[in-house]
């Protein structure tokens, strides 16, 4: 059974394409760039494992560089968690409002937090993972004073439950949480970003998640025959859809090493182009799949 520690390592290393190369983590031991890539390991079939809850310190960190703005209209509503019934709904329901949570802890929202964190906690109690919220979990919420500390409270939530889900074997849930918080990260972000440039960070950060969600898709197939699983991979078709079309290059390797411009480049010498077409299409299906998986009627 792995360590936190290993959990910890392959979340970073499905994360990192879209996230980590946003900006320096200040807490990063790992700042140099040469010993960066050294830490990242082959996603490969003993690794390829869906761990794609979101961190709160891993999601959302172009915040600290203020290339995002906080709108709380891209949040899935709180009442809709009435909606959420059984258990495919609750799990998928969990992943969008942790990744909800991880949001507005992201931009400091304290009082949202709170809100959020209470429906999370709700929703956690229904599908067997209430030990995760503890008393003093909620105390700790109820202390903040900083962005930083509510973010580590929030990560912190965030590596419990992934730990909990491994240790008990519970693999689908944590597929259907992933799912979840996967695709509410995307729906944030691409309404945050709404306008389209061929050189704008952030599109070329979402354009990147083809890779994680190939992953993803590899990880869920892995499960077919459970019916929840079966019905998700037939939903996730539209995002599938607009991703197999975008075109992977050959770039030059100063490209890859473009400090200032922060260019995203897929293993060393590749990079992964999205039109504005594309990258429309691509906002739309988002739009579509979160919308249908939060059992909004829209």
């Amino acid at each position: 059974m792995k360590s936190q520690s290993q959990l910890i390592k392959i979340t970073l290393v499905l994360f990192i394409m879209l996230w980590v190369s946003a900006c320096n983590d200040e807490n990063n031991e790992t700042n140099d760039g040469d010993k960066t890539n050294k830490d990242v390991v082959e996603i490969n079939d003993d690794n390829l494992i869906t761990y794609l809850i979101p961190s709160p310190k891993d999601m959302f960190k172009l915040t600290s560089e203020e290339k995002l703005t906080y709108s709380d209209k891209v949040l899935n509503k709180k009442e809709n968690a009435e909606k959420y019934i059984d258990t495919k709904s609750l799990e998928i329901g969990f992943g969008i409002y942790s990744a909800d949570l991880a949001y507005v802890a992201a931009f400091n929202q304290t009082s949202t937090a709170g809100e959020y964190l209470k429906i999370v906690e709700d929703i956690s109690d229904k599908i067997g993972l209430g030990a995760v919220f503890s008393g003093s979990l909620i105390d700790r919420f109820k202390k903040i004073e900083s962005k930083d500390s509510l973010l580590k409270v929030t990560n912190d939530t965030y590596y419990d439950i992934v730990k909990f889900l491994e240790e008990n074997d519970r693999n689908t849930s944590l597929s259907l949480i992933s799912v979840g918080g996967w695709v509410e990260s995307l729906y944030i972000v691409t309404n945050l970003q709404d306008t389209y440039s061929a050189n704008n960070e952030i599109i070329q950060l979402i354009a990147d998640q083809k890779n994680i969600f190939e992953n993803l898709m590899l990880s869920l197939q892995q499960k077919e025959g459970n019916e929840s699983i079966n019905d998700v991979i037939k939903q996730l078709q539209p995002i599938k859809k607009v991703y197999d079309q975008l075109e992977v290059v050959k770039v030059e390797k100063t490209e890859m090493n473009d400090l200032e411009s922060k260019k995203i480049v897929v293993g060393g010498t590749t990079k992964i182009v999205i039109t504005e077409q594309q990258y429309n299409d691509l906002k739309k299906s988002i739009a579509s799949v979160r919308n249908l998986l939060a059992n909004l009627n829209v």
